[in-house]
């Protein structure tokens, strides 16, 4: 990690880094917000009302019905508001991974959504991750919660929960590769216990964290970033996300999923079966072949099923791969809370940054204190000074 740190000093180096990771943050918020417009459709559901292989999707295109109407033009869904809440939770620790907050944070926004968004009420939350948060003990023993559904479940649920909102966790403290495995895997763990689920994460997040690593370290003298080995890298997740498996059976279907060349081999739209955790992964792993970000993304929301969950996890991989530049400016533009998701990136690249000093010197952030998040702007702001202050004085005594 030291090196990571020492090579991002160089400001070519850090300038790249950080956009690839507002890239990947981007691509997860395109993916989701393009995706909701044929989630839960059939494929041919999705061709009948914006065609069969159409050149262009917009945000203003969805269809007006009973569940679409739950979100404005250019909004995400759930999948990425338990992304930012996994952010808030990272910054309001100061990097370190406490399941029990996110655990707190889940069942707020279960209740509230994001109320600064203008959100009464979450919507679009999975049946296995409601039934977790539900238990009487959830926000003390998430973990616990996670595996006992599971194993009520006679073991056999592996829905796409876990590894909807996992990429922030490829990016934080990516130059350490076992810290970013297990940090994904206990943020995974909060909700969705399933060996499947578990491999699907440590898949996801060994690819974004590792291509930030090809970013940082194939700097030669010309400032040009070296072509990524996608099927070196493909191999690489998965060898680590292939341990979290139990069985022989498993390996090898995660092994399909993770080099499928078409995305028919993945049976997006099958009836009954759209949330499966391998087949949103396996859409990431695919789009990680693509080399062209508006076509891919296209061509994935038109498969349907799951389309925006499919969407995010793809669209994190290949905007990671492919860069800021790769991504359409108006899908940039038009997403309704980007100012709102910019803000959390400065923080989260200010955490990055801080990773290298003592916890106690990094940033606070009272305001992502759940205690404070729905006191008035002005209560907040006072506490705000305190801390400041205390942190003033904590730098000076040392």
């Amino acid at each position: 990690m030291a090196a990571a740190m020492e090579a991002d000093t160089d400001e070519s180096v850090r300038n790249a880094v950080n956009k690839q990771i507002l890239a990947t943050i981007y691509g997860q918020c395109i993916g989701d917000a393009l995706g909701l417009l044929t989630e839960f459709m059939m494929k041919e559901e999705a061709q009948k009302e914006y065609g069969k292989n159409p050149k262009t999707l917009n945000y203003d295109q969805k269809v007006s019905d009973g569940f679409r109407d739950n979100w404005e033009t250019g909004d995400w869904t759930d999948d990425t508001d338990q992304m930012i809440l996994i952010l808030q939770s990272l910054l309001y620790n100061k990097g370190q991974i406490v399941q029990t907050d996110l655990a707190q944070r889940l069942k707020r926004w279960m209740k509230k959504g994001f109320p600064e968004l203008g959100d009464d009420s979450s919507h679009g939350l999975g049946r296995t991750t409601k039934a977790v948060l539900s238990h009487p003990e959830y926000e003390s023993k998430p973990e616990w919660c996670a595996q006992y559904v599971w194993e009520a479940n006679m073991r056999q649920i592996a829905p796409n929960g876990g590894v909807m909102r996992t990429s922030i966790m490829g990016l934080h403290n990516n130059a350490n590769k076992r810290e970013v495995i297990e940090g994904a895997l206990s943020m995974c763990k909060v909700t969705h216990y399933d060996p499947r689920c578990q491999a699907s994460v440590v898949a996801v997040v060994v690819a974004i964290s590792q291509m930030i690593q090809h970013t940082r370290n194939s700097f030669g003298s010309e400032k040009k970033i070296k072509k990524l080995d996608v099927k070196a890298l493909i191999k690489e997740c998965y060898d680590e996300a292939s341990k979290e498996l139990e069985t022989e059976e498993q390996k090898s279907e995660l092994w399909m999923h993770m080099n499928a060349k078409k995305l028919k081999e993945l049976k997006l739209d099958e009836y009954g079966k759209i949330g499966y955790t391998l087949k949103c992964m396996g859409s990431g792993f695919w789009a990680l072949k693509q080399d062209n970000f508006k076509k891919a993304i296209i061509e994935l929301v038109m498969e349907a099923g799951d389309a925006d969950t499919n969407g995010c996890v793809a669209g994190a991989l290949l905007a990671c791969k492919l860069g800021l530049d790769s991504i359409p400016t108006e899908w940039i533009q038009g997403l309704k809370h980007k100012d709102f998701i910019d803000d959390y990136y400065h923080k989260f690249i200010k955490l990055q940054q801080e990773l290298a000093q003592d916890s106690s010197t990094r940033t606070t952030y009272p305001d992502l204190c759940i205690d404070n998040m729905d006191k008035p702007k002005q209560e907040l702001e006072g506490n705000q000074d305190n801390e400041e202050r205390k942190q003033e004085n904590h730098e000076t005594l040392n």
